[in-house]
């Protein structure tokens, strides 16, 4: 179930692996959402981090174009929601999954990933999935692509082409708890949302 809410009221419980997803405004974010029939354009993942003896942060690692760099980067959410002019949402991961593989490792295979340049012609291909196939390949990820391998990495999917996930398959795999939260935007449902079986998804 949808459930709207400002950042500020859940930020506290948002936890590692979680999912953040954007619906943008821009060309490129409406020709995804175009082609994918959905109303989401972009996913983020959640990394907690510790700096200082603070409290920890929601750090957000994601495949994306921003200040003029096209890759993986690490960004603080908060920076990410300000002004941000679409809408966003938090999917919380299901609790059962969070016990699964080894976060230690699965994390040292992610931060392993930034600064890999951004692929655009795997990210058209998952989109346009009737026309193109693609192979799996991390040389390069987009932004789904990015979420979904580490998935793979943590086990929390198994045996799955990343590299054919869009934005809003991996918004509509069983992964999340029943309720999310619309954290910014004009209050807008994700059609699908946690309703599919990733071994049963056809790769």
């Amino acid at each position: 179930m949808l459930i709207q809410a400002k950042y500020h009221e859940i930020r506290e419980d948002i936890q590692d692996g979680d999912i953040i997803a954007f619906g943008g405004k821009g060309m490129t974010s409406n020709l995804i959402k175009l082609f994918t029939r959905s109303n989401v354009s972009h996913v983020a993942l959640i990394m907690k981090a510790k700096l200082d003896n603070s409290n920890p942060l929601n750090m957000i690692i994601e495949s994306t174009t921003l200040d003029g760099y096209s890759g993986v980067v690490i960004n603080r959410l908060s920076n990410r929601l300000k002004d941000y002019q679409g809408e966003a949402w938090w999917l919380p991961l299901r609790q059962d999954l969070r016990s699964r593989g080894n976060w230690d490792e699965a994390y040292e295979w992610l931060k392993a990933q930034k600064r890999k340049a951004f692929d655009p012609m795997q990210a058209i291909g998952a989109g346009l999935d009737l026309l193109l196939n693609n192979k799996e390949d991390f040389d390069k990820f987009f932004c789904s692509e990015l979420c979904c391998a580490f998935f793979e990495e943590k086990e929390i999917i198994k045996a799955i082409n990343s590299s054919e996930v869009t934005p809003i398959d991996l918004c509509m795999f069983n992964l999340y708890e029943d309720n999310y939260y619309q954290i910014c935007g004009e209050e807008k449902e994700i059609q699908g949302y946690n309703i599919l079986e990733p071994g049963e998804w056809v790769i």
